[in-house]
This record gives C-alpha cells, sequence and structure tokens, in this order.
C-alpha cells in the first residue's frame, strides 16, 4: 500500500460531512501519521460518526419516502415512489440513498479498524474506540444492503479518489455475513460498563445483531440478542411516546445520533411547515395518518404526528426548530417486536410473541391482542411495527425483507410486484464512474 495517499478527506470529513446533505470529500491527504496514539484515533472516530450522521439522515429520508408511511407533501397521489436512477427523469434528489457519502464513511472507519490495532498502546479504550470502529461499518454495510441489495465490500482503506473502483458487488447474502461478523467482532472488544447512547456500545451491538439475524431469518440468534438487550435492564420504555424523539438519550434509546442547534440535523427543514421555518418536503401519508389517530389503532402514537392548523398533518419525530432532534437508530420497541417475531417465525412461542406485542402496545394505551393463529399474528405484528416505528425507517425493508411487497406496495402500484423494484438503482454518476459496478436490474 502506497503510504502517501490513504483516507478520503479525512480531516476535511471530521469538519465538514455533518453539515448538510450534499456534501463530499474531495480531496486526498497523506496517511503518514493519521494514527499514532489513542488522541488522534479517537479525532479519526470522531470524523466517522460525522459521516455516518449523513449516512443516517440519507437512510432515513431514503426508506421512509420508498415506503407508504411518507409521501411527498407536493405529490400526495404517489403513495408508494418508482426511483430511477439519479440523473434521470423523475428521480427524486433528496431520496437518492447516500451512496458515495457511504462509502467515504466506509473509508474513514477502514483507516481505523487498519491502523489502531498498530498502536503501542494496549487498553480498555483501544479496545472499545476499535468496536465503535466495527459497529459504525457493520451500521453503514447494513444500511446499505437494505437499499440498495449486493453492494462492493471494502474492508481495506483507500488510496486514491476511486475508493474501491473495479471491486465487483458482494451478493446481498455476504454483505448481511459481513455485516454480522463485524458486530461479533464489536461484541468482543467492548466494555459491557460503557453505555453512552450516543456511541456505539455492547448494548448496541447486540440490538443491531438481533435485527440483523432477524434479516437473515435467523430467529434463534435474533430472539437471543433481543433478550440480552431486554433482559438487560439498562433500557425501558418511555411513559410518552413523544417523550423518545423529544428527550436526547432517553431510557429508551440504545443507540442514537445526536445533534444540536450547532450541528443541525441535516433533513429536520423537511418535515417543517414554513411558518416553522421548514419547506414541508415530506409529510405523513394520511391514510397513516388516520390510523395513527384511531385509539384503537394509533393510540398514543398520535404523538408522532400534528395538524399544522388546516387539516394537513406532519411530522414530528425530527422536527424540532433549532435542528436538535436525534436519529434514533437503535431504540427498545423494536427489540420487543424483534424479539415477537422471533418467537412467531422460530421458537413457535406464541404466548411469549404476543406477551412481546401488548407490552407494545400497552404503553400506547392500546387493549391488548388475543392468542390467534401464526398468520394472522404476523399480520398484526406487521401493523404493530408500522406504527410503533412509522418514521424510523422500518417499513420498505419490512415488506421487502418479508415478501409482502406484491400484497402490500402493487396495490399502489403493480410494478412493485416485480423484485426489481424492491431495492434502488446505484446512481448513475457511480455506474459511469465505475464500470465493474453492475447496475441492479431493472434500472
Amino acid at each position: 500500500m502506497k503510504p502517501s495517499y490513504r483516507i478520503l478527506g479525512i480531516f476535511a470529513s471530521c469538519l465538514l460531512l455533518s453539515s448538510c446533505l450534499d456534501t463530499r470529500p474531495e480531496d486526498s491527504v497523506s496517511s503518514d501519521g493519521i494514527i499514532v496514539d489513542l488522541k488522534s484515533a479517537e479525532v479519526v472516530l470522531n470524523g466517522a460518526y460525522d459521516a455516518m450522521q449523513t449516512c443516517e439522515s440519507y437512510a432515513l429520508i431514503t426508506l421512509n419516502y420508498a415506503s407508504d408511511n411518507v409521501v411527498l407533501y407536493s405529490s400526495q397521489a404517489v403513495i408508494v415512489p418508482q426511483f430511477k436512477a439519479a440523473g434521470t427523469s423523475g428521480w427524486d434528489p433528496t431520496a437518492g440513498g447516500g451512496y458515495n457519502s457511504y462509502y467515504s464513511a466506509i473509508n474513514i472507519i477502514n483507516t481505523l479498524i487498519a491502523d489502531l490495532p498498530g498502536i503501542s498502546e494496549e487498553s480498555a479504550k483501544k479496545d472499545n474506540l476499535l468496536g465503535q470502529g466495527y459497529f459504525l461499518r457493520a451500521l453503514a454495510y447494513f444500511d446499505l444492503s437494505r437499499t440498495y441489495g449486493g453492494v462492493p465490500l471494502i474492508l481495506e482503506p483507500s488510496e486514491s479518489p476511486d475508493n474501491g473502483a473495479g471491486k465487483k458487488k458482494s451478493s446481498y447474502s455476504e454483505v448481511l455475513s459481513q455485516v454480522r461478523s463485524d458486530l461479533e467482532k464489536a461484541v468482543t472488544l467492548f466494555d459491557e460498563s460503557i453505555s453512552d447512547k450516543g456511541r456505539a456500545s455492547i448494548w448496541a451491538a447486540y440490538a443491531l445483531l438481533a435485527r440483523v439475524a432477524l434479516y437473515q431469518e435467523d430467529y434463534a440468534t435474533a430472539e437471543n440478542y433481543s433478550s440480552k438487550v431486554i433482559d438487560s435492564g439498562k433500557f425501558s420504555l418511555c411513559e410518552e411516546i413523544s417523550d423518545f424523539f423529544e428527550n436526547a438519550k432517553s431510557e429508551e434509546s440504545i443507540f442514537e445520533m445526536v445533534f444540536s442547534s450547532a450541528d443541525k440535523l441535516p433533513f429536520y427543514t423537511y418535515y417543517l411547515p414554513s411558518d416553522k421555518g421548514g419547506r414541508l418536503d415530506y409529510i405523513p401519508n394520511p391514510e397513516l395518518s388516520k390510523a395513527l389517530l384511531d385509539p384503537s389503532k394509533g393510540g398514543k402514537r398520535s404523538q408522532l404526528i400534528n395538524d399544522k392548523g388546516d387539516g394537513v398533518y406532519v411530522i414530528t419525530q425530527y422536527a424540532k426548530q433549532d435542528g436538535s432532534s436525534s436519529i434514533q437508530t437503535l431504540r427498545l420497541a423494536e427489540q420487543y417486536l424483534i424479539r415477537a417475531e422471533a418467537r412467531l417465525k422460530g421458537s413457535s412461542d406464541t404466548e411469549g410473541a404476543v406477551s412481546d406485542i401488548n407490552f407494545i402496545r400497552e404503553r400506547a394505551s392500546l387493549s391488548p391482542i388475543g392468542k390467534g393463529g401464526k398468520e394472522e399474528l404476523l399480520l398484526a405484528l406487521e401493523e404493530e411495527r408500522r406504527f410503533e416505528l412509522a418514521f424510523d425507517g422500518h417499513r420498505f425493508s419490512d415488506i421487502i425483507r418479508t415478501g409482502r411487497a406484491g400484497a402490500v406496495f402493487a396495490v399502489h402500484d403493480p410494478v412493485f410486484s416485480n423484485p426489481d423494484y424492491w431495492v434502488l438503482p446505484f446512481p448513475n454518476s457511480v455506474i459511469q464512474a465505475d464500470p465493474d459496478l453492475e447496475q441492479n436490474p431493472g434500472y
């Protein structure tokens, strides 16, 4: 490896990547001496978190809009959009998936993972920093996989702005296997006593492992890891739904991307109406708003939306006017719903699954569901995930991974009966720059 050019704009990334969704690191800098001790490793890790703030913002915008939960305010008749390759007619530039930003972030993380083990100091702090690196890389590749399907797996730091050009795509299952491997490595490095909810921890790794195992249909593992989080006693459901998004690092939070009035959530204006200083690009699907307002379906989850004064409902979850809303990447409510699904599909623990679902419903002031057949309960769980995790970016992936797109999304557009449209296209600029990257079928 040439020592003179490594990481793409690593220090520029530390300063700039969290400032807006359009930021791209452009320059290469010398890698000599980037990570020489724990202090410099922390600088690089901070840059990785800044980069992942941008990536997680892309993930939320893209995956929320891709589903039937969120629509464009200016085009409310389009419930589930057809995505087209960036640069072509019909592409929504704010929902582009953030492909380039992800690989810029991964390049920073790869430098940390490659160089940190080489410093002489041995300590729990060093292990924890490395564990955070593995967790962030896992999170990046997980979100890439549920956005694009199979993607190139780049696990070494790049020395040029090409950043992996010529690398063939790995399959979707191979990417998830790498994600799981990184998380399992992170678990061995974390100290259980460390649990800053604004940073990766062993609990965040367990929670993401539970989610990834669910996607892999490894239900025993999903149940095991979700139970570790639930039974730890370190997290609890907020009394009110609004508490988890109005209060940073709430008792329900396992891991979140924290923003402030000085380091604003990049997309907060997209959900705010003009009289609140926003541009209101996106609103809840009116059909979803109706369900959330129904006391028998949404219950307290009506707190996720708000009438802006003219009968049009807006999303409140990311709408603090000073831009300080967090992205709740992992929270306890999802872990109960993961365990419920794993119990229904894996261990056939129907009673335990119903108990988990009802625990979430109780918080929302909803009456409990009774026992039923497996398929009936799975549909009830699907609806529960839709309402409880309405704007957490799960709905699109939930319907795709369970094979329900033909029944749920094709009602709005028959094209979604075709699996080609269950992932997004790679941006045209990326395909043109790297002929070895094969565009997803159908695009």
